[in-house]
């Protein structure tokens, strides 16, 4: 998966809700570092994520699935609030990427 999808997937699930918390940004801000993306990248996810004008991009490998997968999860609980929308939105994301309900509770599992 690109780093730039992958941000702008976390970009997405962190508007969901219609806020970002201090330890979503902080949490964003770190994933853009490591993952090296550019200030712009960074405000044109903001903007994408906060109009509705970007989609979800569902990694092709199963690997980055895995890893996205477990990326939105810990970003839905870095804040200590579990939204309604950010739930809704992951277990979306994570059927949309093939996983049964087994697969998606272990990676819960793995990450807690």
């Amino acid at each position: 998966m690109e780093p730039l999808d992958l941000f702008n997937n976390l970009m997405l699930l962190a508007a969901a809700d219609g806020k970002l918390t201090e330890e979503e940004i902080a949490f964003l801000a770190v994933r853009a570092e490591n993952l090296g993306i550019s200030q712009d990248d960074v405000e044109s996810a903001i903007a994408g994520a906060s109009t509705g004008a970007a989609d979800l991009v569902i990694p092709d490998s199963h690997n980055d699935r895995v890893e996205l997968l477990q990326q939105m999860i810990t970003l839905m609980a870095v804040d200590g609030e579990l939204a309604d929308v950010e739930k809704t939105l992951c277990a979306t994301a994570s059927a949309a990427m093939g996983f049964s309900i087994n697969e998606f509770n272990e990676i819960i599992d793995s990450l807690l």
